[in-house]
């Protein structure tokens, strides 16, 4: 009798997991689907983006991301937003946030959901959240180095239904298309969240229909029992005993900031407790609670985060303690946007060294997962009838202690030369890593006029050169530009009269003509380096 209990008892496990491996796939398959659909570089290519699905109690049963902080921020954001339309929530409704101080992380990075009711029952439902090409905002793209406050990264969108009933409202969707430059691409963005969030909802009532809305249930709440369980293991393994802490600092040109955090255990969680971290700053990099329990937890979970699924039982496993208006949660309306590309890797930094000085662990336990990546953000010149967005990223950035992307870079593609060529009009003429580990790019301009704002944040370091062609015949001289805006005439036998080239600046920044070549070199860790040698 026992042994036929027990026999039931793992064919219940086994049709568990095969159940969960079905949630699995739904998001796996609409996760693919909307990068197919998608117009924007940001979901097609880069991917910025993820899928999940939630179930009625606002917990999170699986989800698929490409990139670390929609860790907390999607299911964040889906509980800010039901808790704003409590009561008021029916079939057919679809609901889009853009909060950073709703759960979310920046405003450019949007939350669609879409509520699933079977007999009047609120059942598992799905929810997108991705990166828009442009929200508004003084700088295209959102992201404003000299911003102090969220209105001028983008607006601010919080909770409101896109479809009612099922019924499209007009008036929502002409205010986002109004106040976005790149209106085409956010709305057949939008379209795609919308198409894959109604092919999920149609999936999960196939599987509800198979198996029973009871069995889904146990099933999701089993995985996140398990998955809760296998990461506090993970975590206590090293021992529970001792805490550790660390510090790590912003970039110097980011201005004064100190990530402090200090890592010890209650019981069998973790706690991350980051009181003594510098106060918020008058810049953008200011990271909200969900960027830095994501970027914390990614850190912490590091050696086992690529054999577990991600679900509520992995967000329970760790406890945070953020002191509020502080640089990790700071209060609105403090800039947020650039949080993910410099404060989010002193965070990695500060927990990984805490972890490793409380356990006493190698590498191996708890890996490196920062290291900063260079880019740029280039768009039509602000005024201009149509502004659109282009994030260039030269190539991969190198974490510090091997090879390869970090874990904070995300797992996007870089664009071809083809795409760059057809797309924006760039010609890619290198693209290439040299044996000293730098990677040096060339990108020509053929037509148009683009303005860019460079960013060098983190553990690499970037020098762009803008080359302009002068003179004719002959005459192969050119100017050199560096991104500080400092020209130097690239042939001495040329008159100081002829040779200078006027620095051109409108208000969102310098700017780029047919011709013109922007050169990038960059290396993990050094210093910048500079190019002395001058070209057409």
């Amino acid at each position: 009798m026992s042994g036929r209990i027990e026999s039931a008892g793992a064919a219940g496990r086994i049709r568990e997991q095969i159940i969960y491996g079905k949630l699995a796939a739904i998001n796996l398959h609409a996760s693919e689907r909307i990068q197919r659909i998608a117009r924007s570089p940001l979901i097609a290519e880069s991917r910025r983006l993820a899928v999940a699905i939630l179930t009625p109690d606002v917990q999170l049963a699986h989800q698929i991301q490409f990139e670390v902080e929609h860790m907390y921020a999607l299911c964040e954001s889906v509980r800010s937003a039901l808790d704003f339309f409590a009561y008021d929530i029916a079939e057919g409704d679809v609901i889009v946030t853009a909060d950073a101080y709703g759960g979310g992380t920046r405003g450019q990075t949007l939350t669609m959901i879409m509520p699933l009711f079977v007999e009047g029952e609120l059942v598992l439902f799905p929810a997108i959240r991705a990166q828009m090409s442009d929200l508004g905002g003084e700088i295209p793209g959102g992201f404003h180095p000299l911003a102090h406050e969220q209105w001028q990264e983008s607006m601010r969108l919080t909770p409101v239904k896109l479809y009612v009933g099922g019924k499209l409202q007009r008036d929502v969707f002409r205010f986002l298309m109004t106040n976005s430059r790149t209106a085409e691409w956010l709305g057949a963005d939008l379209g795609a969240l919308y198409a894959c969030c109604q092919e999920m909802q149609r999936a999960l009532l196939e599987l509800l229909g198979q198996y029973g809305a009871v069995a889904v249930s146990q099933a999701a709440a089993a995985m996140i029992a398990h998955t809760e369980a296998q990461a506090r293991r993970f975590l206590i393994q090293h021992g529970s005993a001792a805490s550790g802490q660390s510090a790590a600092e912003l970039p110097a040109e980011c201005g004064s900031g100190r990530v402090l955090v200090t890592a010890f255990w209650s019981g069998d969680q973790l706690v991350l407790d980051f009181s003594g971290t510098a106060g918020q700053l008058a810049a953008p990099y200011n990271s909200t609670e969900a960027m830095t329990k994501s970027v914390a937890a990614a850190a912490a979970l590091a050696g086992c985060l690529d054999e577990l699924p991600i679900n509520d039982g992995l967000l329970a496993a760790l406890e945070f303690k953020l002191p509020e208006g502080s640089l990790v949660a700071p209060r609105f309306p403090a800039a947020t946007a650039l949080s993910g590309h410099v404060t989010a890797h002193a965070i990695a930094a500060a927990v990984t060294a805490a972890l490793r000085q409380a356990t006493g662990a190698s590498g191996d336990s708890y890996p490196t997962i920062h290291g900063g990546s260079t880019w740029a953000m280039l768009y039509h010149p602000v005024g201009s009838a149509k502004v659109t967005p282009f994030l260039f990223e030269p190539g991969f950035a190198e974490v510090t202690e091997g090879w390869g992307p970090s874990a904070l870079f995300g797992s996007g593609r870089l664009l071809s030369a083809e795409e760059l060529e057809s797309g924006y009009g760039f010609r890619l003429e290198k693209r290439e890593r040299q044996s000293d580990g730098s990677m040096q790019v060339e990108l020509h301009i053929l037509n148009g006029k683009w303005e860019y704002q460079a960013f060098s944040y983190g553990e690499e370091s970037i020098h762009i050169d803008r080359w302009h062609s002068q003179g004719t015949g002959g005459n192969t001289g050119g100017v050199l530009e560096n991104d500080a805006g400092v020209a130097a005439v690239g042939d001495a036998g040329e008159s100081d009269e002829t040779g200078r080239i006027e620095q051109a600046i409108s208000f969102g920044g310098p700017v780029l003509t047919s011709g013109d070549v922007i050169r990038m070199s960059y290396a993990g860790g050094t210093a910048v380096r500079e190019e002395k040698e001058y070209g057409n």
